[in-house]
C-alpha cells in the first residue's frame, strides 16, 4: 500500500474525554498506520467506531484510510461524520477539501477552504489552496486576490509567487508579470523548478511577440532540464513563429517521443495544431 503522506493527520484526542476503550483503539490503529500496516488500523478505527460512534477521530482516522486507497466518497463520508461531530476540527476540514479537489470537485473545495479561512484565516496554505481551486475553475480575478493574501502572509512563498504570475499573464497583465520574472528568479536562484519558470516566462513573450527572448528563455529552460518535454515544444512552436519549420518539427518529433501529450499540463492549443499540421505532412 502506498503510504500517503497526511501529515499523519491520524488524530489522537486526549483520552479523558472519551472512554479508556475507543481512545485505546484509535491510538493502537494510529501506530499501525505509521507502520504502514493500514488494513490492520482500519480494524482498530472500525472497533473504536463500534464502541463508541460518537468520537469523530475514529471517523477522520478511517477516512485517511480510504482516502489512500482511493475510495474518496468514503472518505468524504467519514470526514463529515467528524466534522458533524466535532466542527471546530479545521484539519478535517482541509482533508475533505483535498478530497474534493483530488474528484476535481473544485466547488465543494472552495466551501470547505471558505470555511476554514472564516474561521482561521492564519491557516497554513489556506489562500493558496483554495486560489488553486479557483484556478481550475478560470476564476482568475478570485484567485489572484488569495494568492496575494497567502504572499501577504508569507512573502517568500516561492509556489504562490510562481502562481500569481502565471495569473497576471492569463490576465494580460504582461509588464506587471515580466517585473514579477525577474524579482523571483533573482530571489530564488537555486529553485528545483527554475526550468518551469524560464519555460513560462518564454510563453510570456510570445504573447507580446518578443520571439527571440522567447527563444533565449527556452534554452535556459532546456538546458536547466535537457529532456523537458513541455520546453522542447515550446521552442518549437517559437521556431515556427521565427519561420524556422525545420527546427520547429525536430522538436516536435522530440516532444512527443518524451511523453509531452501524457503531461500533466499538456494541453493541445491553436499552436500546437500549427506545429503538428506542419510536420505531420
Amino acid at each position: 500500500m502506498n503510504k500517503i503522506k497526511l501529515s499523519l493527520l491520524f488524530i489522537l484526542l486526549s483520552a479523558f474525554l472519551y472512554s479508556q476503550e475507543e481512545a485505546e483503539l484509535n491510538k493502537k490503529g494510529i501506530q499501525f498506520a505509521k507502520k504502514g500496516k493500514i488494513n490492520k488500523a482500519f480494524e482498530l478505527f472500525e472497533k473504536a467506531i463500534k464502541t463508541n460512534p460518537d468520537f469523530p477521530n475514529a471517523y477522520s482516522n478511517r477516512g485517511n484510510v480510504y482516502r489512500m486507497r482511493k475510495e474518496y466518497d468514503l472518505a468524504i463520508k467519514d470526514y463529515s461524520k467528524s466534522i458533524q461531530l466535532n466542527p471546530e476540527n479545521f484539519g478535517v476540514i482541509y482533508s475533505r477539501a483535498s478530497v474534493y479537489l483530488e474528484k476535481n470537485e473544485f466547488k465543494n473545495a472552495i466551501k470547505d477552504y471558505s470555511t476554514i479561512i472564516n474561521k482561521k484565516p492564519s491557516y497554513k496554505t489556506i489562500y493558496f489552496d483554495r486560489a488553486y481551486a479557483n484556478i481550475r475553475l478560470e476564476n482568475y480575478e478570485i484567485a489572484k486576490t488569495d494568492l496575494e493574501s497567502q504572499i501577504k502572509m508569507n512573502p517568500k512563498d516561492f509556489k504562490s509567487l510562481a502562481n500569481l504570475i502565471n495569473i497576471k499573464t492569463k490576465l494580460e497583465l504582461y509588464e506587471e508579470a515580466k517585473l514579477d520574472y525577474e524579482k523571483i528568479l533573482n530571489d530564488f536562484p537555486r529553485q528545483e523548478n527554475l526550468h518551469i519558470l524560464y519555460n513560462n516566462r518564454a510563453s510570456l513573450y510570445i504573447e507580446t511577440n518578443e520571439l527571440e527572448k522567447a527563444l533565449k528563455d527556452v534554452n535556459k529552460s532546456i538546458k536547466l532540464k535537457r529532456k523537458y518535454s513541455m520546453g522542447i515544444l515550446n521552442r518549437g512552436n517559437i521556431y515556427l513563429k521565427l519561420g524556422n519549420t525545420k527546427k520547429a518539427c525536430k522538436d516536435f518529433k522530440k516532444a512527443i517521443k518524451l511523453g509531452v501529450l501524457k503531461g500533466d499540463h499538456f494541453k493541445a492549443d491553436e499552436d500546437f495544431e500549427k506545429l503538428k499540421t506542419n510536420c505531420e505532412k
